[in-house]
């Protein structure tokens, strides 16, 4: 009888330890840790994130959405620049790295090149259908779109979450714009 209750107890207990490891598995949040400086100054180093991984079911991916993704199997956090069909303009410069070009300044960038001839060239970049332009804010401290280019929209895990732990210990969760 004793042998039982034990083994009835066991089960119920993996019973539920199961049910909880699916109801984690299956619930539309992640917790993530930003690891790196990519993000200043919005994201901090070691900051606490929590991704929503069913956000994109219900709204359309926009330029400035701070998202998580999979790039050449690293995790990782950076902000949509630019959405399928838009154009992406770079200065390509090998020592210094690339830089983005806004539309409105090209001209006077063109107009530098012939004051002051340079070994830096113009890239103009499609952003192809189903794909997006990634940039992290810390500028050309980032690895991001300009070192391995537009990132498949299947990549996206979710909209990140901010989250910041206050003084009273209480989670707050607020919606990066």
């Amino acid at each position: 009888m004793i042998k039982k209750k034990m083994l009835t107890k066991s089960r119920t207990g993996i019973l539920l330890l199961v049910l909880f490891a699916l109801a984690v598995y299956f619930q539309p949040y992640r917790l993530g840790i930003v690891t790196g400086e990519s993000m200043t100054p919005t994201l901090q180093n070691g900051q606490l994130l929590l991704i929503d991984r069913d956000y994109y079911k219900h709204h359309p991916l926009q330029r400035g959405d701070i998202i998580s993704c999979c790039v050449n199997g690293k995790t990782l956090v950076k902000r949509v620049y630019a959405l399928p069909g838009e154009q992406v303009i770079q200065l390509h410069d090998n020592s210094a790295g690339d830089m983005i070009i806004r539309p409105h300044m090209i001209e006077k960038v063109i107009r530098s090149f012939i004051e002051k001839p340079t070994a830096m060239r113009i890239v103009r970049i499609e952003v192809e259908s189903g794909a997006v332009y990634l940039l992290g804010d810390s500028g050309t401290r980032s690895i991001d779109s300009r070192d391995f280019g537009p990132v498949p929209q299947n990549q996206i895990i979710g909209k990140v979450v901010n989250c910041k732990i206050d003084t009273d210990a209480h989670i707050l969760a607020t919606v990066m714009l």
